[in-house]
């Protein structure tokens, strides 16, 4: 277990209502949902992939494995695809955690590298972002946190460091969307935006 899974765990359970027949990608091992698992090391799974799932789901659950996604708008199309109607989609996207290079990065590019979390699979690829982020409580808490990083302009160094960003108004083309954010630790300073879509 890692240092932030007791916090974020606990964030999940407040904020994601399981209804129904439930999918769980990017869960090799799940203890929190009950559901069917689809995970590139069950090899039933790859979001990167051209994917169907086995049937239709009316919960879709994909925590912690957004940002391995080379096209959001893809994965997104296809998650809005294998619901039933009016199925939920709970998905989060989350920055930090890049504490371990010697340059901290709000993205996942360390002088000009690639740096991959767990394989070449496992490259951050992508974020979502809306401007109503900087608003958020949470979110101006993690701009406090990495100023003592160098970065002046938080938005600015996310969009400069992650590939992809993927605004929140595309996702509306196929959720009613609502989200929350969690920001964890002062020193290494982590966020996740949670979203919980309503298939449209």
């Amino acid at each position: 277990m890692g240092r932030s899974d007791p916090l974020i765990l606990d964030f999940y359970r407040k904020n994601i209502k399981q209804e129904g027949q439930t999918a769980l990608l990017g869960f090799t091992d799940n203890k929190w949902f009950d559901g069917d698992l689809y995970d590139l090391q069950l090899n039933n799974w790859n979001i990167n992939n051209s994917w169907e799932l086995e049937k239709k789901y009316d919960t879709i659950i994909c925590t912690r494995t957004a940002y391995f996604a080379k096209n959001p708008e893809d994965f997104i199309k296809r998650c809005c695809n294998n619901l039933n109607e009016n199925g939920k989609l709970y998905v989060d996207w989350g920055l930090g955690d890049h504490w371990r290079f010697k340059n901290y990065k709000i993205g996942w590019v360390k002088d000009s590298e690639h740096e991959f979390a767990y394989g070449e699979d496992n490259y951050l690829w992508s974020t979502v972002w809306h401007d109503s982020f900087l608003s958020h409580p949470q979110f101006k808490l993690f701009e406090k946190r990495v100023k003592k990083f160098g970065y002046s302009d938080t938005k600015q160094a996310i969009c400069e460091e992650v590939p992809v960003i993927y605004n929140l108004k595309r996702i509306k083309k196929y959720f009613k969307m609502n989200y929350n954010i969690i920001t964890l630790w002062e020193d290494i300073p982590q966020i996740y935006i949670l979203l919980e879509g309503q298939k449209q």
